[in-house]
């Protein structure tokens, strides 16, 4: 998802998908009535829904209103929520997706086509450091012969898709093992991350570098400012261990925050059989990017 047009894409699926009906669709902007099971899981508010079971309540369902531009304004709505990659509102959504659909199989419903079996994963890859990024990547492994195919599901998610195959396809067996082929795309994902430009962690790298020093000098002042000829040594020690303690904590907050880093996160899985030729047809060649 790098822009507000595949967010929305998301969300408008996403609300489909779990049966919450849509009140308002217009562009850049979505109103949606939260059915109480999901209500549950994207408000965060567990002790509220334990106190209305607790003592019987029927209140009215949540009603969501969320834009996806800033400048987004419905007359008659005040509260209007602005969803973008890293909100808390779309991330409590990819991470409810993730647990409802975290596995799936499925196969393309053609018949008397041959069916290969594919592991698709979709991945969060984050860019951290004092700012952040985040990019949503999906691949597919065959788990016959093992070849890795980026940009997965854009390429199948036009084909449709059942339950069982269809009469008189043949549906090929797997030689890899979900294990291996994850271990194949781990690879695959790991090597594109590398082969990218990484100015940003370079740049990320020398700011760290100007806070920790302007750290250094903020409690070496400390300790000037603080010093007390009349103290004892016991005294003095004590200081010295106090400052210590919360330099090294506050160094410690700094790097955690302004400390370049990737984070890989897989968050959906499906074992999908396809037909090559549908595959061939859907190439698309896009590629990981920052």
């Amino acid at each position: 998802m790098e822009n507000k047009r595949e967010i929305q894409d998301f969300c408008r699926r996403f609300f489909a998908a779990v049966d919450a009906p849509t009140l308002i669709d217009q562009t850049d902007f979505l109103q949606v009535e939260l059915p109480r099971e999901i209500d549950k899981q994207l408000t965060d508010r567990p002790y509220y829904w334990m106190y209305v079971e607790a003592t019987g309540q029927q209140v009215p369902n949540t009603v969501l209103s969320l834009s996806f531009d800033r400048s987004v304004a419905v007359e008659g709505i005040e509260k209007i929520e602005y969803v973008t990659l890293g909100s808390f509102r779309l991330n409590k959504m990819i991470e409810t997706a993730q647990k409802r659909g975290r596995v799936t199989r499925a196969y393309q419903q053609v018949s008397a086509k041959r069916l290969s079996p594919y592991l698709l994963t979709t991945f969060k890859i984050s860019f951290l450091a004092d700012r952040r990024r985040d990019e949503m990547v999906s691949y597919g492994v065959h788990l016959g012969h093992g070849s890795v195919e980026a940009d997965f599901y854009p390429r199948i998610e036009s084909l449709t898709f059942g339950e069982q195959p269809c009469s008189a396809a043949q549906v090929e067996r797997s030689a890899l093992s979900l294990a291996e082929g994850y271990q194949l795309l781990k690879a695959n994902i790991t090597s594109e991350i590398a082969a990218l430009d990484h100015s940003w962690a370079e740049d990320a790298d020398a700011h760290l570098a100007e806070e920790l020093e302007q750290l250094e000098t903020y409690y070496h002042s400390l300790g000037l400012i603080h010093a007390d000829e009349r103290a004892t040594d016991e005294e003095r020690s004590q200081k010295a261990t106090l400052y210590a303690a919360e330099r090294d904590l506050r160094i410690s907050e700094l790097k955690w925050r302004c400390a370049p880093r990737i984070q890989i996160e897989p968050f959906h899985f499906a074992v999908l059989y396809v037909a090559e030729e549908a595959l061939r047809m859907t190439s698309s060649g896009k590629r990981l990017s920052i």
